[in-house]
């Protein structure tokens, strides 16, 4: 074969080996532009969906908001007609929490109750009062209302529960006749 057909053949073989080439290269780019645009669709429904996710997440806050102020509106009115006022609340391993003060304007007795699972499926009252809060003033007036059982920790079943609420009602209700009152 003469050098210039040789030429020609490697011309034509090169030529063709670039249109499969480029065949190639296109079909790849399409497949891509494809997929590109299968992801740009993905992202736009997942911006969407994020869009709506938070409107939801808005509307949510704003409820959560709004039962807040409902609970608080609900404990000042308990507070008003009990004299109780629960601070807060918790779950743990034991049982349902509560700190709370209850009191009048002779004295406020700050304490936790928590209603524990006990035998028989009977849920029982636990009673531990908090006292590190108090001043010693406010200490001696506490211990001139309340029995000295109160300043112990107390287990009693839930059946009692108002009992005890009464009790401790009726002590911090009650005036405390100081001596310095008591001689004028």
């Amino acid at each position: 074969m003469d050098p210039l057909t040789q030429y020609k053949e490697s011309v034509k073989e090169q030529s063709e080996n670039a249109e499969l080439l480029i065949a190639k290269l296109i079909h790849e780019n399409s497949v891509l532009t494809t997929k590109n645009d299968t992801y740009s669709q993905e992202v736009e429904t997942l911006r969407l969906q994020m869009a709506k996710l938070q409107e939801q997440l808005k509307v949510s806050e704003e409820l959560r908001k709004k039962q807040a102020e409902n609970i608080e509106v609900i404990k000042d009115l308990f507070e008003h007609l009990c004299c109780v006022r629960v601070h807060k609340s918790y779950e743990d391993d034991t049982g349902l929490w509560f700190d709370t003060s209850q009191g009048s304007n002779n004295g406020v007795m700050d304490y936790k109750l928590g209603f524990v699972k006990g035998e028989e499926s009977e849920t029982d009252v636990i009673y531990v009062p908090l006292l590190k809060q108090r001043t010693v003033e406010e200490l001696q007036t506490l211990q001139n209302q309340l029995p000295a059982y109160m300043f112990d920790t107390l287990s009693f079943p839930l059946k009692s529960l108002s009992q005890f609420y009464t009790k401790l009602s009726r002590c911090l209700n009650k005036k405390v006749v100081t001596e310095a009152n008591a001689s004028s």
